[in-house]
């Protein structure tokens, strides 16, 4: 387990190395979203900027990266 420093936003941090692969997806697909919302960026003109499609925006998203290609353009947008 990893404790930040004092002063920290997180006062305690899992290890990756404990996390499943879906909880780990999971985490990624809600960091990206919460990324795209800060940016006042919707699903839709996400996709388009990446060359993606709407579905694989909003999967990836969930935690579905199936594309690994979708994913890094999404990524690179």
């Amino acid at each position: 387990m990893y404790l930040p420093h004092k002063g920290s936003k997180a006062t305690i941090m899992t290890n990756i190395y404990m996390l499943s692969d879906a909880i780990i997806l999971s985490k990624i697909g809600d960091r990206l979203k919460s990324i795209r919302l800060k940016q006042n960026i919707t699903q839709q003109s996400l996709a388009e900027a990446a060359c993606v499609s709407l579905s694989s925006v909003k999967k990836i998203e969930k935690g579905e990266i199936g594309s690994f290609d979708s994913f890094l353009r999404i990524v690179r947008t």
